[in-house]
């Protein structure tokens, strides 16, 4: 591939040449990247997230899934153990990390999982097969791209047709804020030796700065104080490989999508499209229509406009035929919901439903707030949208924003397991750090009482003991 087709956006200065015949230890040797599941990599939430935007649909019987940057296994081990029918192979390159991997695996005696100490250049000698999932969070921005290319072949030779590639990237325009933080402090701290150091220094100078710009009028201080503060909000080996990383990429999105279709490779959807950090505010496209924004840079517009730094797209094979699901395949989904109903108002018939996190939800229809009363005591358990409701065509656009609004949960399956006992898991998690991991994928925090007092991260495994209104 031509250096023109190859977007190099804040690359720290001292990148080698892709012919460098010999490779230096992996930075993540010398700091270990402190990682937690990520919730939409369940293979059962990328195969609904497919559904519901009409891409491929993926059978959740027998699969197979490769975690490309596995890390120490924290995202993949919960996903073996809770799914047993399934097999799971993880590779990284930090031969530290695996190592911590394969301490899990066997604490757990875990048989459907496998981790491999490889390079993508060279990880398609060590495994075999297609994979209906292939998952990278964390990786793409992060790599030379010389390792880049070689994962993306992987990806289109490994990933099995109609299956589902997880990325995700540094996205421009809203990460070019953040890439100046990142070359402010890689040329503060270009003189110390060691990542480790070079870390501890870049999180007192953001310290300082974050201070000294508090209260700022000017906007453009505010906002700068604002991702000064980030730095030290997030743990320290955030700090070392989203800042001081040799290698930190970011993407438009258009330059993304094209660098894949070379790979034969399409976007279905974004994986965290009903959270926070993936979903747009209702009724922007339409702003932007109206506005006549170039059809083309849209995506583009609607990053800039709300500040998106980071993007998580589900990607297939070029040329599917996006189909839509018709109501007899959604009515067998399963819908939960922890909405408490708090008010009828008996003059217009509305319903007014609160979420835990405080939003609100108005149901106009008494088929809408009857469900959602049946439901919460079920949380969080669900029913099939067929049991539900009655008229599952009638509802199905209300169902649909409130799960886009994450006020509800639409599910390919209630069963995730449920006779798999969590416990064993979860006392490992709380040996290995400050999080335990649930069967859908979700992540409860552990505070320091919960956890043991004689074991650490670093010690390796314990022994084994705004308002929606739906009509």
């Amino acid at each position: 591939m031509s250096e023109a087709n190859k977007s190099v956006i804040y690359a720290a200065p001292s990148e080698p040449s892709d012919g460098a015949s010999t490779s230096p230890p992996s930075p993540y040797d010398e700091v270990p990247y402190r990682s937690y599941p990520i919730e939409w990599t369940a293979p059962e939430r990328l195969a609904l997230t497919s559904l519901l935007h009409g891409g491929p649909r993926q059978s959740l019987g027998a699969y197979r899934m490769l975690e490309l940057g596995c890390n120490d296994g924290t995202n993949l081990i919960p996903l073996a153990y809770y799914r047993p029918q399934a097999s799971f192979v993880g590779i990284d390159g930090s031969t530290r990390q695996i190592a911590t991997a394969n301490d899990k695996r066997s604490s757990l005696r875990l048989t459907n999982v496998s981790f491999l100490s490889s390079d993508f250049r060279s990880a398609d000698d060590d495994i075999s097969g297609q994979f209906d999932f292939i998952v990278a969070h964390g990786v793409f921005s992060w790599v030379s791209h010389d390792n880049r290319d070689a994962m993306l072949k992987l990806c289109a030779e490994r990933l099995r047709p109609g299956g589902l590639l997880y990325l995700n990237y540094n996205a421009r325009p809203g990460w070019n804020v953040r890439g100046l933080i990142r070359d402010f402090l890689l040329a503060q701290t270009a003189h110390i030796t060691g990542l480790a150091a070079r870390t501890a220094r870049a999180r007192e100078i953001a310290a300082r700065l974050a201070d000294e710009l508090a209260g700022a009028e000017h906007p453009y201080s505010r906002l700068l104080g604002n991702e000064f503060r980030f730095v030290g909000q997030n743990h320290a080996s955030h700090t070392a490989h989203e800042y001081l990383a040799e290698y930190n990429y970011a993407y438009m999105r258009g330059e993304f999508l094209n660098l894949l279709a070379q790979y034969d490779l399409a976007p279905v959807a974004d994986a965290d499209f009903n959270y926070v950090s993936g979903r747009l505010p209702e009724g922007l496209a339409s702003t932007l229509a109206r506005l006549d924004v170039e059809r083309e840079t849209v995506d583009e517009t609607a990053d800039l406009l709300c500040y998106r730094q980071l993007h998580s797209p589900i990607l297939t094979q070029c040329g599917f035929a996006r189909r839509l699901p018709e109501p007899a395949e959604l009515s067998r989904l399963v819908v939960a919901s922890c909405l408490v109903e708090r008010e009828r108002n008996s003059a217009d018939g509305t319903t007014l439903f609160t979420h835990p996190s405080g939003y609100g939800v108005e149901a106009r229809s008494e088929s809408i707030a009857r469900a959602l009363r049946e439901l919460q005591p079920l949380w969080p358990r669900g029913l099939s949208l067929a049991d539900a409701f009655s008229d599952v065509g009638e509802v199905v656009d209300d169902v649909r924003l409130l799960h886009r609004n994450g006020m509800i949960e639409l599910r390919l399956g209630d069963d995730a397991d449920a006779n798999r006992d969590p416990e064993p898991l979860n006392r490992m998690e709380r040996c290995w750090g400050d999080h335990i991991t649930t069967s859908r994928h979700t992540v409860q925090t552990v505070t320091a009482l919960d956890r043991p007092t004689d074991q650490s991260r670093s010690q390796g495994p314990c022994p084994p003991q705004s308002r929606p209104t739906v009509s």
